[in-house]
């Protein structure tokens, strides 16, 4: 996602709403500690590394960078934007902040390191805020417990299954009647029918300034890639093709369509004057602009148009402004 999207998201979405929506994306820059870099790197430009580190920090460096599976817990989809960075020969802090987008005065913090202290060859800088770590992990750790449930219950399904043949096609039977009860209620789910008191509700609840918005995972896998101020404008969750996508928060649709290429097949729920959510690389759109949808209702299919894997990217926006969402969700999921 590029300077280039912005360009495009301010001339494809049609009207003034949407146009105030994306109007602040133009400017985003790189945040976090720019003059911080600045003042200090007199300080950290001669700590450069210039001695070899131990084995044991390379090892480190390998465990503390996390890397993420599919669905089916054993395929490799791409290492998370990294939480620890491993010094290379020519190394300052001042370069290692610039690159990572925060300041020296972070990385000192972070990492227990005074201003006369020097970098070593291969040592393990922490590059991220402990706060997106613990937030990371968790959304990893809940994912992975869910993942692990569910292959448990698949297993004692195949068992039960195996019972009888007579067992086999009463299940099967019964499975094929569970389907179709799902398939009916994913639909209804899709398109819900809310009252004329609700849709006004809504309505009159995206015309209101909020100070902050409560919001619900729009996915049930894990965090594939994180936020990264100035770098990337959202969460990646990593899915199925055809997972359910939903809307993290009551609100109308202000806009669903292909017409910004680099987002795929793309949804944007506004929640009210100041908040706005972005659903994009889908598979199958099933609300259209101008919908009323609620909070948990399955708005597309989880796909991989416009990316390299199957995922769908989730973004916050505050005053057209991408902000980290992980804080605005919760960290235990249901």
């Amino acid at each position: 996602m590029g300077k280039r999207f912005d360009r495009t998201m301010m001339a494809g979405l049609a009207g003034a709403w949407i146009a105030l929506a994306v109007s602040g994306c133009a400017n985003l820059g790189p945040q976090g500690g720019q003059s911080d870099v600045a003042s200090a790197s007199a300080a950290a430009s001669g700590a450069a590394a210039t001695n070899p580190a131990a084995g044991q920090d390379a090892n480190a460096a390998s465990a503390a960078t996390p890397t993420t599976t599919g669905a089916d817990g054993g395929t490799s989809l791409k290492k998370s934007p990294p939480l620890v960075y491993r010094v290379k020969r020519g190394d300052t802090l001042a370069r290692i902040a610039q690159r990572h987008h925060c300041s020296v005065k972070q990385l000192q913090s972070w990492n227990g390191l005074k201003a006369s202290s020097r970098l070593k060859l291969g040592q393990v800088l922490h590059v991220a805020s402990p706060d997106t770590v613990r937030a990371v992990n968790a959304a990893n750790a809940a994912a992975a417990a869910r993942a692990a449930n569910a292959a448990n219950a698949a297993a004692a399904a195949r068992a039960a299954n195996s019972a009888s043949a007579a067992q086999q096609a009463s299940t099967t039977t019964q499975q094929a009647s569970t389907t179709t009860q799902q398939g009916a209620a994913s639909a209804q789910s899709a398109s819900p029918a809310l009252s004329a008191e609700q849709a006004r509700e809504v309505t009159q609840q995206t015309e209101r300034h909020a100070k902050g918005v409560a919001l619900a995972w729009p996915a049930g896998g894990r965090v594939v890639e994180a936020f990264q101020p100035g770098e990337t404008r959202g969460i990646e969750i990593g899915g199925k093709p055809g997972d359910p996508v939903r809307a993290a928060a009551d609100g109308r649709v202000m806009y669903a369509g292909t017409g910004l290429n680099s987002y795929g097949s793309l949804i944007i729920v506004q929640h009210n004057k100041d908040f706005l959510t972005a659903y994009s690389h889908n598979r199958k759109l099933l609300v259209k602009t101008g919908d009323i949808v609620r909070q948990g209702q399955q708005i597309a299919e989880m796909g991989d148009e416009n990316n390299s894997r199957v995922s769908v990217g989730f973004e916050l926006r505050r005053d057209g402004k991408p902000i980290d969402p992980l804080p605005y969700l919760p960290q235990g999921r249901g």
